[in-house]
């Protein structure tokens, strides 16, 4: 058996598409591609399939997870080759990597996720948001209150950023925001707040929200640091220690 970690992009009109009927997506593909998958034991088998943080609906990624167990395969580019001709426009296998077997699911590794945020055309502020957008994140803290199972609670959102950076001539802003099971910061909060800030009001519909990657951490002996699941390139590491 070989345990594979799936990156593939969603893109276009299937990014109104929630994750459940993804994992569906993903289940029929598997067949028509004919991949020789693990399945659950018990009364209903099922093809074991682990999804990396699923994508808010409307927003596009180039940078989704899937972790899979194959009972046998020719090769991981003959797996991406076979899923790619069985998959439907938007959705895109563009890297496969082997893991150890004892390597942890993707969700349980992530600690955070890189996006490209504008707005949608006809949705712009009327007002330089980059300026204020820079202004407000420059501020020692970012207070916000965040909905949880057992209610709502107070949260500093600017230990969750780690990362940002501006294109003024696209309207774009990048941001590394924190994306664990410990501690996650949404894009659509942040702006939220970000509004509220500014007494205006703020509508997410608006947002043009892409995540370009998720990250999972690591260390070497600079310290502790996160990068992409999939990468050759050590420039993408971005240290967390201070």
């Amino acid at each position: 058996m070989n345990k594979l970690r799936l990156k593939f992009t969603k893109n276009g009109p299937i990014k109104f598409i929630g994750h459940l009927d993804v994992m569906r997506y993903f289940q029929k593909a598997i067949r028509r591609a004919e991949i020789d998958i693990k399945y659950s034991e018990g009364f209903s088998p099922h093809q074991i399939l682990s999804f990396a943080q699923p994508l808010s609906v409307g927003a596009t990624s180039d940078g989704e997870y899937l972790d899979m167990t194959v009972n046998s395969m020719v090769s991981a580019q003959d797996i991406m080759d076979r899923l790619n001709l069985a998959m439907n426009e938007g959705i895109r296998i563009t890297a496969i990597t082997e893991l150890d077997p004892k390597e942890e699911k993707a969700m349980t590794l992530s600690e955070a996720a890189r996006y490209s945020i504008g707005f949608r055309k006809g949705g712009e502020p009327d007002f330089d948001w980059i300026e204020a957008f820079s202004d407000y994140l420059s501020k020692e803290t970012l207070p916000a209150m965040k909905k949880t199972k057992s209610g709502e609670k107070e949260i500093d959102m600017k230990p969750m950023i780690f990362e940002y950076s501006f294109d003024k001539e696209k309207s774009k802003v990048s941001l590394l925001l924190a994306m664990s099971s410990s501690a996650t910061l949404k894009p659509a909060l942040l702006f939220e707040y970000f509004f509220r800030s500014l007494g205006r009001d703020f509508d997410p519909v608006h947002l043009d929200i892409h995540r370009i990657d998720i990250y999972r951490g690591g260390s070497d002996e600079k310290g502790a640091f996160i990068e992409p699941f999939i990468t050759d390139d050590i420039s993408e590491r971005v240290y967390i220690n201070g």
